[in-house]
């Protein structure tokens, strides 16, 4: 269990003082180091919830409980880009080439880098500092840090008695000294031990202190050290875990942080310095001016630093010390970039393109760290070269513009190398031959020439490059490929050479696919391998593999190369292309080949439709079927039938009915599963491109709708004022408008919610004011009743109006004449006026909340719309028509309605009636992403739904649908029912009554439907 500042255990004793919360890299590294330490160095990365305590640092607010192999996506976000909306792997527009591949691992699973990135964004002054705000320590007493911390204290004072960290680190006060707890000790020898309480760490014993050798006070440290209890040092105010205290302990030197001095700080000026090591003089000229050849490499000074240096001119690796990282490391906190330049060309000698990148990487970084541009640039154009043979064509370019311009004939090369990956070897030929034409002596250039006429077939430039390039382990390759390179490659070929000689092979049809597929496997070439992976899988489909396209793919996405991609993407297999009215034709497909009847119906627009097989069932059934969506098994024809009904997507699309012989051994049915799907799609209806419904109310023409409209149609010519009631959304506004249209008034519907104003603003906005009338008032102003003289005023929302408005407005109505505020100037008004509210008026006239003459006046005529609940049966005429227009405002193509969607939306209760339903069909045409508009698009629908009424209603409900399924099951018997029931018939008639069916006209309506 570990113990720390960011775990609340004690208060920090400072803070970060760096960083911008979410989104810097110094609160990336203090939050990655708390879970690095809390299990990510073990492959176990919690999920943590972490708070910003700016200046503190972010701080963990509870103990982790889940792990996974792979940090949170979404804390990943809030560390990348300060927000969890922004995908994680999006990279972020000021991020260099370290920072990418530290997040890419982090991703990846691998936090590593980014526990190095501390030695490179953090100097080591500010890494000691906060060695008391990342500390932990575990029960042993053990401290434990972050890699990019860890160097800085040694291992042996990592390792103090229980309760000395923890002292350390958290009992100091915000100069780092320590702070005394608890009574003293009386028994101590404080007068020998106060003298040299004051150090973390004693370099020797002291005279004084040897007697108590062995107290449980006093530690022995290697090397003849010694430290004192913290927590008795705490009484002199000695020094805790500060910078001040171990920047003595921890290492020295470039490896650690520290800025260079003297001859090493001349050398990243790029200047010749003073006093370089003995013998090495002429090397560190020659490679400060670039000269070549280089003399012969000095000898080995002994100094860690001057010793990588030396790698660069053919040098061994030197050995162990201390900050180092074993050679082979790719990540490390080392922050000696001439450390990293040698270990990239290590890497680069030993064909590992990937770590020779990642060591340019670290090489860069701290070169700038250093603020030395001109090596920066060094490693910049080495890891250019990397990133080429690594495919990260998209790295290669940013590398490129950190390096700056390659001297001729470098910089002609590498663009006829750029050339043979985006546009093939063609155009490199092209781009190679114009190279050495003009620079004949440069052998990189024909090696060049020779590549692009191996892969173009064309014996003859390889006759001309091939003196040039004597010597070269390709050249072998190219004399072999003038015969028919029968033999395999020589065993001392590089992996380049033996991977182009093995791919030459089997395109000539005598190689070893498992040869060639060793080769490509040890090739540290990436885009090499790229290219002649695709060569060798274009002409042999038979090597096809599904691992070995995906792993061309790796190379493609990483090269992000269309051309590449585009390749590759015709390897793979395409299913063909379905023909047109591919779902009827399956279907029918399928019907034919069945070994017994089977039959598809369903209801279409008012008609049974069906598609089927074999033997017809009885005539009426399918019929049936179609509407009830199953049938009870029964037998005909010497078959027996049964039905299965088809759902996909949570509504039904229609039903199957199976004939079965006798005797047939029963299965459990898959047909609906793999039917339904087909069948929603040919039922797929497309909605109307445009409105056709006429006006602005939406109907079928049924009731209640009906009657609106023939009632709105009568009073439109009048001057009749109107009041509209009606549930919130039921599109009373519409109607106001539908009213104005038909009017054929010249003047404009004015429309005024007299809910969105106080008093005051509403008598300005609806009778106007004059100039002075009130501050503000500048100028004069007419009003809404002013601006709709000659056509309509809407008041919506009337029952909100002050009794003081409402006694203005009837005057209004009653002499058809205004005063604007301010004004003793009547104005004639000859104004339409059309109320509307959702709110009771006659309660509230009861009440006096409204005056109940100006309900009088309002209500010359009285238009009620009905809630969307009450029109459940208009949904199939209604829903195609809303998705136009939802597909209008919302500026997207009108998609195809899935079967059942209708019937499905009918279902919600819909509170907030159409103007809701029409905002649930905006939102899901956002979801809708493959041409059919579904029921999956709607969450409403996942909703549970309110249930209406009170419990007598509900169970009023329940006996009616009871008593009408038992009436229709006995064939409206009523005596068969009464006695299923276990009722007396007169009971039976007095229930009905009660419930109030009229038995008479629902055996009426079955019998038109058709009895079973």
């Amino acid at each position: 269990m570990l113990k720390a500042a960011w775990l609340g255990s004690w208060k920090a004793p400072w803070g970060l003082d760096r960083g911008r919360r979410w989104g810097d890299p110094a609160w990336t590294l203090a939050a990655l180091a708390q879970a690095w330490l809390l299990g990510g160095h073990e492959g176990r990365w919690p999920r943590l919830d972490q708070e910003a305590r700016r200046p503190q640092g972010p701080r963990t607010l509870a103990r982790p409980e889940a792990f996974s192999p792979r940090p949170d996506p979404a804390w990943v976000a809030r560390l990348r880009h300060g927000s969890p909306g922004v995908p994680a792997h999006q990279r972020g527009a000021r991020e260099d080439e370290l920072v990418a591949w530290c997040w890419q691992a982090l991703l990846e699973g691998e936090g590593a880098p980014w526990m190095s990135a501390g030695t490179v964004y953090l100097d080591r002054a500010t890494r000691l500092r906060w060695i008391p705000l990342l500390g932990a320590v575990d029960a042993e007493g053990r401290l434990h840090l972050p890699p990019f911390l860890e160097g800085l204290v040694p291992e042996a004072l990592r390792r103090l008695p229980p309760g000395w960290w923890a002292c350390l680190l958290g009992g100091m006060d915000g100069e780092g000294r320590l702070l005394p707890e608890g009574p003293l000790d009386s028994d101590l020898p404080w007068p020998q031990i106060q003298p040299h309480a004051g150090p973390l760490v004693l370099e020797n014993l002291p005279e004084a202190l040897r007697p108590f050798s062995g107290a449980p006070w006093l530690l022995a440290l290697p090397e003849d050290r010694w430290m004192l209890d913290p927590r008795v040092r705490a009484w002199s105010r000695g020094r805790g875990a500060a910078p001040e205290a171990l920047d003595p302990l921890a290492p020295r030197g470039l490896a650690s942080g520290e800025l260079p001095e003297g001859s090493l700080a001349a050398v990243l000026a790029q200047t010749l310095p003073a006093d370089p090591p003995p013998g090495w003089g002429a090397a560190l000229a020659a490679d400060l001016g670039e000269v070549f050849p280089r003399p012969p490499c000095p000898p080995a000074c002994g100094d860690p630093v001057w010793d990588r240096i030396r790698v660069r001119w053919g040098g061994e690796p030197p050995g162990p010390s201390p900050a180092y990282p074993p050679w082979g490391s790719r990540v490390h906190p080392c922050a000696d970039p001439f450390h990293w330049m040698a270990e990239g060309l290590l890497a680069h000698h030993a064909c590992e393109t990937e770590r020779a990148l990642r060591a340019f990487t670290w090489a860069h970084a701290h070169f700038l760290r250093l603020g030395a541009r001109g090596w920066a640039a060094r490693a910049a154009s080495n890891a250019a070269a990397k990133a080429l043979l690594w495919a990260d064509l998209p790295g290669h370019a940013r590398w490129q513009a950190l390096r700056g311009p390659l001297p001729s004939p470098w910089r002609e090369l590498e663009e006829a190398q750029l050339l043979d990956v985006h546009r093939g070897p063609a155009a490199a030929l092209a781009e190679a031959r114009s190279l050495v034409q003009a620079h004949p002596d440069f052998p990189e250039a024909w090696g060049l020439l020779a590549s692009a006429a191996l892969d173009l077939g064309r014996e003859e430039l390889i006759r001309e490059a091939l003196p040039h390039v004597e010597g070269h382990p390709f050249a072998r390759l190219l004399a072999a490929a003038l015969g028919p390179l029968a033999e395999p490659p020589p065993p001392e070929a590089d992996p380049e050479t033996r991977l182009a000689w093995e791919a030459q092979r089997l395109l000539r049809g005598h190689g070893d696919p498992g040869a060639c597929r060793a080769a490509w496997g040890a090739c540290p070439n990436q885009i090499m391998r790229l290219e002649l992976g695709l060569q060798v899988l274009e002409r042999r489909p038979d090597l096809r593999t599904p691992g070995m396209l995906l792993a061309l793919q790796v190379l493609a996405d990483r090269a992000a190369s269309p051309r590449h991609q585009a390749r590759l993407g015709a390897l793979w297999p395409e299913p063909p292309e379905a023909p047109d009215g591919a779902p009827r034709s399956l279907l029918t497909a399928w019907l034919a080949a069945r070994p017994h009847p089977t039959w598809l119906a369903w209801e279409e627009e008012g008609r049974v439709a069906h598609l089927g097989s074999g033997d017809p069932p009885p005539e009426g059934a399918l019929s049936r079927l179609a509407r009830d969506g199953s049938l009870p098994p029964f037998t005909d024809g010497g078959w027996i039938w049964r039905s299965l009904s088809l759902h996909w997507e949570g509504s039904p699309v229609g039903a199957l009915l199976l004939g079965l012989p006798e005797e047939a051994p029963l299965a459990v049915p898959t047909e609906p599963l793999l039917l339904a799907p087909w069948l929603a799609q040919l039922r797929a209806r497309q909605a109307p491109a445009a409105d056709p419904a006429p006006g602005l109310l939406l109907t079928d023409g049924s009731e209640p709708m009906a009657s609106v409209l023939r009632e709105l149609d009568r009073v439109a010519p009048t001057e009749l004022p109107v009041l509209i009631l009606g549930p919130t959304g039921s599109g009373k506004e519409l109607a106001a408008r539908e009213l104005h249209q038909r009017s054929g008034r010249p003047g404009p519907l004015v429309a005024v919610n007299c809910s969105a104003f106080a008093e005051g603003l509403l008598e300005s906005e609806l009778f106007g004011h004059v100039k002075g009338a009130f501050t503000g008032a500048h100028q004069d102003r007419r009003g809404a009743i002013e601006a709709a003289r000659g056509g309509t005023l809407f008041l919506d929302e009337v029952a909100d109006l002050s009794p003081r408005l409402q006694s203005l407005l009837l005057r209004v109505l009653q002499e058809r004449e205004i005063r604007r505020v301010g004004s003793d100037h009547a104005i004639r008004v000859e104004v339409r006026f059309v109320a509307a509210t959702h709110r009771p008026l006659e309660e509230l006239a009861a009440g006096g909340a409204f005056r109940r003459d100006l309900l009088f006046r309002l209500e010359g005529a009285v238009l009620r719309l009905p809630a969307l609940a009450a029109r459940r049966h208009e949904f199939p005429f209604l829903v195609p028509r809303l998705v136009v227009r939802a597909a209008e405002s919302a500026r997207r193509p009108v998609p195809a309605l899935a079967p059942g969607l209708p019937q499905a939306l009918a279902r919600r209760p819909w509170p907030g009636n159409v103007r809701e339903l029409l905002h649930a069909l905006e939102r899901a045409l956002l979801r809708c992403e493959d041409g059919i508009l579904k029921p999956r698009h709607f969450p409403e629908l996942d909703q549970p739904e309110a249930q209406e009424g009170t419990w007598e209603e509900a169970t009023r409900a329940f006996q009616r649908r009871f008593l009408l399924e038992t009436l229709r099951n006995s064939g409206f018997q009523v005596a068969e029912a009464a006695r299923t029931l276990g009722l007396a018939r007169p009971a039976l008639y007095t229930a009905a009554r009660r419930l109030g069916l009229d038995l008479v006209a629902e055996r009426e309506r079955w019998q038109q439907e058709g009895p079973a």
